[in-house]
């Protein structure tokens, strides 16, 4: 029995690749910005209930609050992994970006780092 070498894997060339920190922060960022976007609807949300909300929509008020939550847990999550991750990992961002239907999100995520740039809220897909 020989051995024999395994199938090789395309592998995006080095300056197609990002650091695996960087795109974490971009990813946080844009997690911390679609959080935002649902506290600003619990708000709306909550001055259109005060007259007296059913108990099903106030469950519903609930989640939001919760989704919130959740955006924000995880984005705190992606800056810790952005500060921790080592400079030397790297990986191809194009196969992630494939299929997003927010160009302006794709664009966001694959810039160059930019200072003091916060990711805002884009394009909308309504269907």
């Amino acid at each position: 029995m020989t051995a024999s070498p395994l199938p090789s894997t395309p592998i995006a060339p080095p300056e197609e690749h990002l650091l695996v920190g960087e795109l974490s922060r971009r990813l946080a960022a844009e997690l911390s910005s679609a959080a935002a976007l649902c506290q600003d609807c619990e708000h709306i949300v909550g001055d259109l209930a005060q007259g007296g909300a059913a108990l099903a929509n106030l469950t519903r008020l609930q989640a939001l609050d919760e989704l919130s939550q959740r955006l924000h847990g995880l984005s705190a999550v992606l800056q810790r992994i952005s500060q921790h991750a080592s400079g030397e990992w790297s990986m191809s961002i194009e196969p992630l970006l494939e299929g997003l239907g927010l160009a302006d999100l794709v664009v966001r995520l694959r810039a160059e780092e930019t200072v003091g740039v916060k990711a805002e809220a884009g394009e909308l897909d309504f269907f």
